[in-house]
């Protein structure tokens, strides 16, 4: 049989596709960021998860992360995975106008994870987030819960954050105190 090409990710420690039980520990502000893509400014939040079943070299849990626009809006992803997650739609007034994001710390869900890749590596991904079937047990959480909200600055909590975490916050419009730049603000 001859040498066949296949578009495999093989990297040690990226989490394998497929659907994972999941638990979120992490709800990080990252603040304001500005988008080149779009060409304006978002607020914008991390999700952490950890997957207790694939356990690292350390036999501590993977952990994955997904990024979200701080926003309800129905055409919002952070909408829909909440949606998914929860089972139900996020409609009330009360949730419209202010979800408690922290309510969904320890929260158990299944994730969907695909692998792509871009010019230095192969990476996995959410590609959804969703609610565990009734009567499914998902381990009890092994990290500890991180809620960080950038108004606190350079607190004790953002002092334990990871330094690619840090740099991902120092680059948002509250930490850097800047203002947009020329060409965002011609676009408003």
């Amino acid at each position: 049989m001859g040498l066949i090409a296949k578009n495999e990710v093989g990297e040690k420690g990226v989490i394998p596709a497929g659907t994972h039980v999941a638990r979120c520990y992490g709800i990080i502000d990252l603040g304001t960021q500005y988008s080149k893509k779009f060409g304006r400014w978002a607020s914008k939040i991390m999700v952490q998860f950890e997957l207790p079943a694939d356990l690292t070299d350390d036999g501590r849990p993977a952990i994955i992360s997904k990024t979200y626009t701080l926003s309800l809006n129905d055409k919002a992803s952070l909408k829909k995975d909440l949606e998914s997650w929860l089972g139900r739609s996020v409609t009330a007034n009360e949730e419209r106008d202010g979800f408690a994001l922290g309510s969904m710390l320890g929260a158990a869900c299944l994730l969907s994870v695909l692998h792509s890749e871009n010019a230095e590596k192969a990476y996995a991904y959410i590609a959804g987030v969703m609610s565990v079937p009734e009567g499914m047990v998902v381990p009890d959480a092994v990290n500890p819960v991180v809620l960080y909200d950038i108004n606190n600055g350079e607190d004790a909590v953002y002092a334990k954050l990871p330094d690619w975490v840090k740099n991902l916050i120092q680059q948002s419009r509250e930490f850097k105190g800047h203002q947009e730049p020329a060409e965002a603000q011609a676009s408003e």
